[in-house]
């Protein structure tokens, strides 16, 4: 009976164990979807309120060339009704999206689709409708795959299980277009009013939702939304913090984009400049437009005219000859008619895009920027522009992330050599933060700022490895020209044993492309072994002597008497050196026969003019070097300057990374040796034509253009 009891005690304790783990997944699971609902709120509200806000032109910017089969009568009472139900469309499209993080109708949403294909038979609207939504379904998981992949892994909250299906994700493309579709279907449009509404939400909000789901997944990852720390009273089981309410999230929440910036001194001030610029460059596209208005237009319409111009602008290549971007802007915003009124820019937003303008113009006349890095950065003017409206501080604090990040890729992209791996993934880096700028971030500031904080760190990496490669390739250097030098002192013992004596030419090619060798050893380590230095060179003047024909008798017995020391000394040197052992004796062979001739006394002296020559110092001929300025800057060429060498009809940077009163070490942008280039022929070349030393203007590229103006 005891033992029952025991039985069915540990059963209950087993069965409570498991409701208590069941209950606390539960609460881990409310927990996680809690974080992941207030941050995607946090982001998702911003968006859906600016699209709702500004839904009448996004809508009438949709609509595109469609307007022309209506009135203007007839579009003006479409807008006007947009603006009227916007804050419900809102409204119903938050909470309908705030069902699916509650668990209790989680079952109901999860079936609540519309199914177009019941509908096939019955209208060629309904296959259109469904078309479009589909399509906008799959362009969204097509773009944001990655995203949604690692946003399902962190929602994989069961023991063993890695990753959740898309269908249990609250917040995939899918359930957020199907709820957009329910909220839409009550409205007075028909199906083409309806596909334009859905393709105005996706450029305003779906085209958001991988920057979204990045945030999604960094905050998540770092848990910076605290853990439950409530506990329920009286049990110890912690207690899930309230649900989120749309609405509040705005109050709570920090907005996703800022608000325009007054007008600063320091901004007055730049205008007054600019101005000054303009009267100077009279006349110009850059001057004032004449005032013809009386309201201005305000920052989205210029905003949305700008990514007409972004999404519609196929000439991607520089030009010299292209208009000013307001110029560009002002005749878009005349073809979209957003109003009936007759507006023009404010004052300020006309100075933005000037300024905005003469900086891009900048980097497109800089040539230190080639190629495709070009094209990509160019690309960035109308991104730029966006993020310049209203907020005037990025033209005067070099720290604001939309201007450090244009500084950061400019000077990333200078001087790149197309036939470098580590320049194409330069290129590559660039070109990849352009595309996240101009279509994933969708020109949001807080695109700006988080691909300026990782360029950033990418450029500093990038540079401390160029650095570590040029002081590796400047040691090499410094280790070969030591041994050269060394070579050079060794060349000069021999020429200076060698002067004046007549000595057979077998031992002048020995002493210089054999005996050098032993020397050049000897020499590198002479501190060590000073010695060995000087056994060496009088092994050399005694061969010297031992073939040169002796004076008389006396000398004659002082050569013999040397000769064994000698063959040993010079056995030891070519050993040293690991000299080949046929040629060694084949040397060895020629030197006794030579030595048996010097020493028989009735040699002759036909004999010795036979097997000796008179060897005859050449005068050195010093290269005639033209006393013009391009030998003035071969030889004055500062280190860490830029030369831009012609080949072909390509141009290779350079840079100087070390020099001596000879040679020039140019390495690429990468840190790696490129050539090495005595100064002459360096001088040579810029004298023809084939090299050019690059004007460097170390400012930032809108630091150069701002103070500038500044400087006026």
């Amino acid at each position: 009976m005891t033992n029952l009891s025991l039985i069915d005690g540990r059963t209950i304790a087993m069965g409570n164990r498991q409701q208590l783990n069941s209950g606390l997944d539960k609460v881990k699971n409310t927990t996680i979807l809690r974080k992941i609902k207030l941050i995607f709120f946090q982001h998702f509200e911003q968006a859906v309120d600016d699209c709702c806000m500004r839904i009448d032109v996004e809508f009438g910017l949709q609509l595109g060339k469609n307007r022309e089969k209506m009135n203007k009568e007839q579009y003006i009472k479409l807008l006007e009704y947009l603006r009227s139900v916007r804050r419900d469309i809102k409204q119903d499209y938050l909470l309908k999206v705030n069902e699916f993080f509650d668990d209790s109708d989680r079952k109901a949403v999860k079936n609540q689709k519309v199914d177009f294909s019941n509908v096939l038979l019955i209208s060629g609207d309904a296959v259109k409708e469904g078309y479009a939504v589909t399509a906008i379904i799959r362009q969204c998981e097509h773009l944001f795959y990655e995203e949604l992949t690692s946003l399902n892994k962190l929602m994989a909250i069961q023991p063993g299980k890695q990753t959740i299906a898309n269908s249990q994700n609250s917040i995939v493309p899918e359930k957020l277009v199907r709820a957009l579709v329910e909220v839409v279907k009550p409205l007075k449009l028909n199906a083409d009013g309806r596909i334009v509404l859905y393709k105005t939400f996706e450029v305003a909000v779906f085209s958001q939702l991988g920057f979204i789901y990045r945030e999604l997944i960094k905050q998540c990852e770092a848990d910076v939304i605290p853990e439950i720390v409530a506990v329920e009273p009286y049990s110890g089981v912690p207690m899930p913090a309230p649900l989120y309410v749309v609405g509040e999230i705005k109050e709570n929440a920090k907005p996703a984009s800022e608000s325009a910036e007054q007008i600063s001194a320091e901004f007055t001030l730049l205008q007054e400049k600019l101005e000054l610029w303009r009267w100077a460059h009279f006349p110009s596209a850059y001057d004032s437009i004449s005032v013809t208005g009386h309201t201005f237009y305000q920052h989205f319409e210029i905003k949305y005219a700008l990514q007409v111009l972004q999404q519609f602008n196929d000439d991607t290549e520089p030009s010299e000859n292209k208009q000013p971007l307001k110029w560009q802007v002002l005749k878009k915003l005349k073809e979209l008619s957003f109003s009936i009124d007759d507006k023009i820019l404010a004052k300020q937003d006309e100075d933005v895009l000037d300024l905005v303008a003469l900086i891009f113009s900048e980097i497109n006349k800089d040539e230190s920027l080639q190629g495709d890095v070009k094209t990509a950065i160019l690309q960035l003017e109308i991104p730029f522009s966006v993020a310049s409206l209203g907020r005037y501080g990025i033209f005067f604090n070099p720290q604001n992330p939309v201007r450090q990040l244009l500084d950061d890729m400019f000077a990333a992209g200078r001087f790149l050599n197309a036939e470098e791996y580590e320049g194409r993934l330069i290129q590559q880096r660039i070109a990849s933060t352009v595309k996240k700028i101009t279509r994933d971030s969708g020109f949001e500031l807080s695109g700006w700022t988080a691909e300026a904080s990782e360029f950033s760190l990418y450029l500093s990496k990038q540079k401390q490895y160029s650095q570590n490669l040029e002081e590796t390739a400047k040691e090499l250097m410094i280790n070969e020209q030591a041994l050269r030098a060394s070579r050079k002192i060794v060349a000069i013992t021999i020429e200076n044993s060698l002067m004046g004596k007549k000595v057979p030419t077998a031992i002048v090619e020995f002493l210089h492309d054999v005996w050098s060798d032993v020397l050049l050893d000897a020499y590198t380590g002479k501190d060590e072994l000073p010695e060995q230095w000087e056994k060496t060179v009088q092994a050399m003047d005694e061969l010297i002597v031992s073939v040169m024909p002796p004076a008389d008798d006396h000398q004659r017995k002082q050569i013999l008497t040397l000769l064994p020391g000698l063959i040993a000394a010079l056995r030891k040197g070519l050993k040293q050196i690991s000299y080949d052992k046929p040629a060694q004796a084949r040397f060895f062979k020629d030197l006794a026969v030579w030595h048996i001739i010097l020493m028989d006394k009735k040699e002759t002296k036909k004999t010795l003019d036979d097997v000796s020559e008179q060897r005859i110092k050449d005068e050195k001929i010093k290269a005639v070097t033209l006393a013009d300025d391009s030998s003035e800057q071969a030889r004055n060429l500062a280190v860490d300057s830029w030369v831009a060498f012609s080949r072909g009809s390509a141009t290779q940077w350079g840079k100087l990374i070390w020099k001596d009163a000879e040679n020039r070490l140019f390495s690429g942008k990468n840190g790696v040796k490129m050539f090495e280039i005595r100064i002459d022929a360096l001088a040579e070349k810029l004298r023809y034509g084939q090299a050019a030393i690059v004007i460097l203007d170390q400012k930032t590229i809108s630091e150069r253009v701002l103070s500038e103006l500044m400087s006026l």
